[in-house]
């Protein structure tokens, strides 16, 4: 009867590809995210220290004061990047999550029709067998009973 063979393979590569592909991408965009988040409570820590830093003159006082200024652009900044790369997150997890449904799917079907395959496969070698054993009654001229 042959091997089986299931007929949508390359669909179920593709999609298993698919699938592999959106899960590399949201693992750069974990990591991305991590980088921010870390880079934000870099700043926010180096921020606490100059708050408790006292400058002797008034120049060095506008410095720090515009340096915090900087430090506080850069912190909104990351936070809105950061929520953008949230975004994407989520709307990458939608379309990997449907990506493995899909992938399912097309696992599900290949192993019904693989056991649909040697129940089939099966009835032949029994029907064979059957056929075989009749074949030597029927030659040989044994009874049964």
């Amino acid at each position: 009867m042959g091997k089986f063979n299931f007929t949508l393979e390359k669909l179920l590569d593709f999609r298993r590809e698919n699938e592999d592909s959106l899960k590399q991408e949201y693992t750069t965009l974990v990591s991305e995210l991590s980088l921010k988040e870390r880079k934000i409570n870099e700043l926010l820590s180096e921020k606490k220290s100059l708050m408790y830093s006292i400058e002797p003159t008034v120049g060095r006082m506008q410095i720090q004061r515009n340096y915090l200024d900087e430090i506080n652009q850069q912190v909104n900044r990351l936070r809105l990047e950061s929520l953008e790369l949230q975004k994407g997150l989520a709307e990458l997890l939608e379309r990997l999550v449907g990506a493995q449904q899909e992938r399912k799917v097309l696992e599900k079907l290949e192993t019904k029709q693989k056991d649909e395959f040697d129940l089939r496969l099966a009835h032949e070698e029994q029907k064979e067998l059957d056929e075989f054993a009749n074949r030597r009654i029927l030659k040989g001229g044994e009874n049964y009973g």
